[in-house]
């Protein structure tokens, strides 16, 4: 059953007749029925299913750096929705017939504030270091700004996330892993932000390693 409010012109919830209504992000829509078919997908569909699938996945698996990453672009979109159509182009690589995720290139964060120089990443004791260079203080490169940090984990597909723990002046962070990771490759990024949070900037992946114990 429909819900109509404020009369024939206002929003409704739920279906009325051939159509749906709902509130999302802000807005009225108006939507067709979903239309079902018993064709089977074509190898274009199947491919395109299977890539939003992968995508979708992993960003919403780090949305917590994905909400802040990319808020400053969001219109009528979710952060993790704008993540997907920045990322969709250079997300993936061809595994036979079918795809991977490209973590090189994938980004969790877009601005201005200026990303780490010399960024490297060693492990030791079921940790991880991040260690980054000294750089000259600017508008956009302040001794406050925060790290952020990301390890995950492919095949566990678990991510390891640590917002603002640490200033850029610190040149270093180490992140104690679960116990079961050690022996398992894992994707490393970081990114800095202003320390009030306002500003971002663009994450960078860092290096993939073997997590030592």
């Amino acid at each position: 059953m429909g819900i109509q409010r404020s009369g024939i012109l206002g929003p409704f919830r739920n279906k009325v007749g051939p159509a749906v209504g709902r509130h999302h992000m802000g807005q009225d829509l108006l939507l067709p029925l979903p239309h079902t078919s018993n064709k089977p997908p074509t190898p274009a569909q199947t491919e395109a299913r299977l890539k939003f699938g992968l995508l979708n996945s992993f960003l919403k698996r780090i949305k917590l750096l994905v909400n802040v990453g990319f808020k400053a672009y969001v219109k009528h979109n979710s952060p993790v929705n704008e993540a997907y159509s920045y990322n969709a182009d250079r997300a993936f690589v061809k595994d036979g017939d079918s795809f991977l995720i490209n973590y090189p290139k994938m980004v969790y964060s877009r601005g201005h504030v200026v990303g780490p120089e010399g960024a490297q990443v060693s492990s030791a004791d079921g940790k991880i270091t991040f260690s980054w260079q000294a750089q000259k203080q600017s508008a956009y490169c302040q001794y406050t700004d925060l790290g952020s940090f990301l390890v995950y984990h492919p095949v566990k597909d678990m991510a390891v996330i640590l917002q603002g723990k640490v200033n850029r002046y610190a040149q270093s962070f180490v992140i104690q892993l679960p116990v079961d990771f050690p022996g398992d490759k894992v994707h490393c990024y970081m990114s800095f932000a202003s320390a009030n949070g306002k500003l971002q900037g663009d994450s960078l992946y860092v290096g993939e390693l073997v997590v030592v114990a």
